[in-house]
């Protein structure tokens, strides 16, 4: 598959079937992130796996909107993607932190390779990062970016003309 053909297959699942994902498939769903590029290589990401039923449910405690099933989205698998803001790359003269588009890159790789194998994903950043935070112990320093739920979806992508009619125009996307 083409990687625009897989960028047209993914979409945002908010239903999932109720089989867990394999450890291979999950094992290269992290690689794929461990491995994506970052702002002068600082990597300033760590991402928190919630695999097991206790770890989905302090996960579904910070997304409380979209709690199903003691998960969030009901999914197998929710990747929390942090940024570790003191270890980003930081730009001269507007002191720019890279961290948030470093941690976003990470997830972006994560929710493609996902896709590779057939699964759903939905990139949540409707959560409360403090219960994240406090359900997670976090440390000082460790900013909670974006969920990500990952399992095999048990609802359909849109037509490719509903998806179409969603996406911003292509004169609009390439003009200010």
């Amino acid at each position: 598959m083409s990687f625009i053909e897989l960028a047209r297959a993914r979409y945002s699942c908010r239903t999932y079937e109720h089989r867990p994902v394999e450890q291979e498939h999950l094992d290269l769903v992290l690689e794929a992130g461990r491995i994506a590029p970052s702002a002068h290589n600082n990597h300033p990401t760590r991402v928190i796996v919630c695999d097991t039923p206790e770890l989905r449910a302090k996960a579904a405690k910070a997304a409380y909107r979209f709690e199903h099933d003691g998960s969030v989205f009901g999914a197998p698998v929710v990747l929390i993607a942090c940024a570790i803001t003191d270890e980003a790359w930081v730009r001269r003269g507007d002191e720019m932190n890279s961290s948030l588009i470093d941690t976003s890159i990470v997830v972006d790789h994560m929710m493609m390779q996902a896709t590779e194998f057939g699964l759903g994903t939905c990139w949540v950043c409707m959560f409360d990062p403090d219960i994240a935070r406090e359900e997670f112990n976090m440390p000082e320093g460790v900013l909670p970016v974006s969920m990500l739920t990952m399992g095999y979806p048990a609802d359909t992508i849109a037509d490719p003309e509903a998806r179409e009619a969603r996406c911003i125009k292509r004169e609009q996307f390439l003009s200010l």
